[in-house]
């Protein structure tokens, strides 16, 4: 039994002589059975032949997904057709005589915004004040986040078993990679808009740092204390409890960043009155401290990255230890990330079991001097295997575990929100902030605020494509989300701009959406997020499949508990309930 990637839908098998290969493409799915025939053609060239025999043929797995999306689309397209007949007067009036509906259905059909004023918007004042201060608010901030956030309680809840919505095991990138960079992101950008906002409204510096200091605190303290994988041992399991998290590097980025705003924000920068060397860069040259802070930042990751000696493993290795590389470096798991973490915070105190150490299914390999049999048990994947002179050796790379095998065989704890990882956090917020500067400095001017999206887009684009050289594993520094690499923060804040460029320019531009239902747990996000990880295996989010191998039913299940936390969020907007800290 051999542990193969689900990665993609290929498969290569190398079947070498001593002096002639043999390659076979094919493309493998789920629960199929195979056999490999290998023929020796000639002994003196040592040709061989290879033929692929269906012993019994595959499922199609991603029918469910098309499923999904047709009842989705179905349910969309109801509430549109709905939409457009109550914009009818005779059927709106007949409509609210039978319901009744409250005044907060109409504020939730207006033109809402995000919350770059709601800290300063109590739930005593009356309809009219808070209509009136929501209309300042871009909606497609709050979509932009709430999007991020629905993607990231899919996975976590699952994905319907589906690679491409699992983690990479090591270098690459998958939908499932994207989202909590998107979420730092729209942080970074609602800093920007939330302090602007507060500094106008006459708020001291020192009462905002306050503020700051404060929500970075709860934030750490909720991710230790109430998202900790070791609840189950006790709320205060302290000898293993994990200190890293998501919601710890959420706290502590927001905390530098915020921190970084406010030390060198200007007065009358936002308003165009302080005159600058180049127009054009009056949203970037204003703020020249901030750019050295972070360029000192990334400075510091890259020379801690590779040049940091760590014992046993080569300077600036960024592998995953285990088998990896040959299974040359088995203690280097990270490579100075992970020793940083281990010698600050202690092996017992970070993530156990990274994407590395974990696959998802099996196959069953029988070697009979010229057969080989497959039978494909879960997922679609790759495995190579290679023959010298009839003894059959497998070489394989998982991702995200289905039955909890190993793929690297990595023994050493490595954790993905680690120490030094939160540098490139910081970058990637910092240009969130950036975006929200574009916001303010251009406000009102549409075509200014996407045309400097797509040029930011372009030039981490450009960045992304220089360090991985368009590679997923030759580059200077390949995309990593374990390690937070620096082409990964670039790809992911490519692919940000873009996605904010696009929500920016349908729902608050052209407003030909609204932001739903993604805008609903927006204006929820933290709740929604310890919400589920709190809820995570509690019935109506979870319950017992009758088939556990079945991507139907796993599909459903991570569907259905995605789709009740975007109605707990629309119940707690029309009830005007937002949790902030």
């Amino acid at each position: 039994m051999v542990c193969v990637e689900p990665a993609c839908a290929q498969a290569w098998f190398l079947l070498q002589s001593v002096a002639h290969q043999d390659r076979i493409q094919y493309h493998f799915g789920e629960f199929g059975n195979y056999s490999l025939l290998v023929k020796t053609l000639s002994t003196s060239t040592k040709t061989v032949s290879c033929d692929l025999v269906i012993n019994e043929g595959p499922i199609n797995s991603y029918l469910p997904i098309l499923f999904a999306f047709l009842v989705y689309t179905g349910t969309l397209t109801i509430l549109i057709v709905g939409r457009l007949l109550m914009k009818i007067h005779a059927v709106r009036n007949w409509v609210y005589k039978k319901l009744n509906p409250r005044e907060t259905d109409r504020l939730i059909n207006s033109e809402l915004g995000s919350p770059n004023t709601a800290d300063s918007i109590s739930s005593d004042l009356n309809p009219h004040l808070w209509s009136t201060a929501s209309r300042q608010r871009l909606r497609s901030l709050d979509a932009f986040r709430g999007l991020s956030l629905i993607i990231m309680v899919f996975v976590n809840y699952g994905g319907g078993r589906y690679w491409f919505f699992k983690h990479e095991s090591w270098n690459g990138l998958t939908v499932a990679d994207l989202v909590f960079p998107w979420f730092v992101f729209i942080m970074g950008t609602s800093i920007s808009l939330s302090l602007s906002s507060m500094l106008r409204w006459g708020s001291s510096k020192q009462k905002v740092l306050g503020k700051i200091l404060w929500r970075s605190f709860l934030l750490i303290l909720l991710g230790i204390i109430v998202v900790n994988p070791n609840y189950c041992l006790g709320p205060l399991s302290w000898d293993n409890l994990r200190i890293p998290g998501v919601l710890q590097r959420l706290g502590f980025t927001y905390l530098v960043v915020a921190a970084l705003e406010l030390l060198f924000t200007r007065a009358g920068a936002e308003s165009g009155t302080l005159e600058t060397l180049c127009p054009a860069l009056q949203d970037i040259l204003p703020y020249w401290p901030q750019w050295i802070f972070i360029l000192m930042l990334e400075a510091i990751w890259l020379c801690l990255t590779f040049l940091l000696p760590v014992p046993g493993c080569p300077r600036g290795y960024l592998g995953p230890g285990g088998i990896g590389d040959f299974g040359n470096y088995p203690n280097c798991t990270g490579g100075a990330a992970g020793y940083i973490d281990r010698l600050l915070l202690g092996e017992k105190h970070i993530y156990q079991h990274p994407s590395s150490s974990v696959s998802s299914f099996w196959l069953a390999v029988c070697s009979h001097r010229s057969a080989l049999n497959i039978a494909v048990r879960k997922s679609l994947g790759m495995v190579h295997v290679g023959g010298w002179k009839g003894r059959l050796v497998a070489q394989v790379s998982c991702k995200n575990c289905f039955l909890s095998k190993v793929i690297y065989q990595t023994t050493m704890p490595y954790d993905p929100e680690g120490i030094l990882g939160t540098i490139n956090t910081i970058f990637v917020a910092f240009l969130g902030l950036q975006a929200g500067k574009i916001i303010l400095f251009y406000k009102d001017q549409h075509k200014q605020i996407m045309s400097r999206f797509a040029i930011w887009s372009i030039v981490m684009g450009i960045v992304s494509a220089t360090l991985t050289k368009c590679s997923k594993e030759d580059g200077f520094i390949p995309i990593n989300k374990n390690l937070w690499s620096l082409s990964y923060v670039t790809t992911t804040s490519c692919f940000a701009f873009i996605l904010l460029l696009l929500m920016y320019y349908l729902v608050d531009v052209k407003r030909l959406w609204s932001g739903a239902p993604f805008f609903y747990p927006g204006m929820n996000s933290i709740l929604v997020y310890i919400g589920h990880e709190v809820f995570e295996n509690y019935f109506p989010f979870k319950w017992k499949m009758q088939d556990s191998q079945s991507h139907a039913e796993h599909l459903t299940q991570n569907l259905t508990a995605t789709t009740l936390w975007v109605i707990i969020s629309y119940v707690l907007y029309r009830r005007r309930i937002f949790w902030k800290i």
